[in-house]
């Protein structure tokens, strides 16, 4: 049970260990994390230029003000809660607290995905709202149907109109067919195995790379080596 908690745990984390790496100048912890997995950081600092080489190509994208500006303020402050109890401890009140926080905002987010058949657009809560309202969906572990029905209509329209990113798509795929009891696809969902972090199943490990990089995702053995800077794994059962 405290095993299956700590994956839990280092589950609600990764969303992290892609996307904090996509701006690596701001977040020293990430910088650390690079600078001990090489070629990490190379496929990092390749992801930065390309998209530094798209913005200076592409025309400066028009911002309009979020059309429901109370919604996007209690997304954002939910994911201010959900973050401050996702504080690296593994106590048993650490435990406890997170998995608390994710039942209180459980009711909340079935209701924001009824309303919205999905998540809320960018239109209607900008991108920040959007992405916080994946993450709360990400951690709903105890609904699975929640997150399986927000995959679906991400699948079908989110990925490529850009609501959200791919990595975002990667995580709660894998999610999903973990709840369901089937291989993950991409390997980002983590378990601590003897000292280390190892992937959840994975469906196709011969071809686990392949699929990632058709996501822009770095290689599985990149990902593993900067959670593991991140995320040590504890000396001490978690829960103790």
């Amino acid at each position: 049970m405290r095993k299956a908690v700590l994956g839990l745990w280092m589950s609600c984390m990764l969303a992290t260990v892609t996307a904090a790496a996509a701006s690596t100048q701001d977040d020293p912890e990430m910088a650390a994390a690079l600078a001990k997995c090489p070629s990490a950081a190379a496929f990092v600092r390749a992801q930065e230029q390309a998209k530094a080489d798209a913005a200076t190509a592409a025309p400066a994208e028009a911002t309009a003000a979020p059309s429901d500006p109370a919604l996007r303020a209690r997304l954002l402050e939910m994911e201010r809660l959900d973050q401050q109890v996702r504080n690296g401890d593994w106590s048993q009140e650490a435990m406890g607290k997170m998995l608390a926080m994710d039942a209180e905002h459980l009711p909340q987010m079935r209701r924001i995905v009824a309303d919205h058949d999905g998540l809320p657009s960018v239109a209607q809560v900008g991108r920040d709202g959007v992405a916080a309202a994946w993450l709360l969906v990400q951690h709903a572990d105890a609904d699975p149907a929640l997150q399986e029905r927000v995959l679906g209509t991400l699948t079908r329209h989110g990925a490529r109109s850009g609501e959200v990113s791919a990595h975002q798509l990667v995580l709660l795929t894998d999610r999903v067919l973990i709840a369901n009891g089937t291989p993950q696809r991409y390997g980002s969902q983590l378990i601590p195995e003897q000292g280390r972090w190892v992937s959840k199943p994975i469906a196709d490990p011969a071809q686990v790379d392949v699929l990632r990089a058709g996501m822009d995702e770095m290689p599985l053995a990149d990902y593993v080596c900067v959670a593991t800077q991140l995320f040590p794994v504890p000396s001490t059962p978690p829960g103790s």
